[in-house]
């Protein structure tokens, strides 16, 4: 597991450097400035899931289905990663998704029913049209709302998903060093402090670990993906002899 702090050791590392009393708990205390520091981190720890999709909460789904025509999202769902919806029974992605109009003109206009899978999202439910036969298989990836974890440290979803700290111990599954300068930053903020100086840090930082969270592909001159199967694209350009 990567080297993810607490939150008390993020906040008490803040107010190190923010040079006011560093807390020795979170836990159900009445201290106003350290619930301030608390909720500051909160709101931190939620905003930063809406800025950058980071590999840790990156997530599969995976289920089977049934007769009905919607199934409820994981319970810690915060938005899908596009275009990995698939039917692992027929190899198909699924189609989707479809847009309130769409979704009424695939229940109710005339038209055959075809056999890829069709999508959408309401009501906090994952619905699909047609129908298909029980114990055909969907799966697809989602981003996790859950940006802290109980102390035991098993990645969600056999650990507790938590989305505000109350714990001394829950852990904050982001890099300490970005926690600690976005928590400085929403302080000055706060405070209406200048806030130039730790503005420039954090997003050094955030820019820095963006860069670096999932790699960068190769980058090719060509628009578009490379083929899969070997054809005429296969061969180099050059002078070929292709007869006898």
């Amino acid at each position: 597991m990567p080297n993810y702090w607490t939150g008390l050791a993020i906040i008490q590392q803040a107010a190190g450097e923010l040079g006011i009393a560093r807390p020795t708990t979170i836990q159900g205390t009445v201290d106003d400035g350290t619930n301030q520091l608390l909720a500051l981190t909160n709101a931190a720890g939620n905003e930063l899931l809406t800025y950058y999709p980071w590999q840790q909460f990156k997530l599969q789904w995976a289920f089977t289905t049934t007769t009905d025509e919607s199934y409820d999202l994981p319970a810690n769902w915060n938005y899908f990663v596009d275009q990995t919806q698939w039917d692992t029974t027929n190899h198909w992605p699924l189609l989707g998704p479809k847009s309130p109009q769409e979704w009424a003109w695939l229940k109710s206009g005339l038209l055959a029913s075809a056999p890829r899978i069709r999508y959408r999202i309401m009501d906090n439910k994952f619905y699909i049209w047609p129908i298909p036969s029980p114990g055909y298989g969907l799966s697809m990836e989602y981003m996790s709302n859950a940006w802290a974890q109980d102390v035991s440290g098993t990645p969600y979803p056999n650990g507790t998903p938590i989305m505000m700290l109350t714990k001394d111990t829950d852990v904050v599954m982001y890099d300490p060093w970005l926690m600690v300068k976005f928590l400085k930053l929403k302080f000055y903020q706060l405070k209406a402090f200048d806030t130039a100086g730790v503005l420039s840090d954090f997003t050094r930082t955030f820019e820095s670990l963006t860069g670096k969270d999932v790699g960068a592909p190769v980058l090719s001159l060509v628009n578009g993906a490379p083929e899969m199967f070997i054809g005429p694209w296969s061969v180099p350009d050059g002078s070929w002899v292709v007869g006898p």
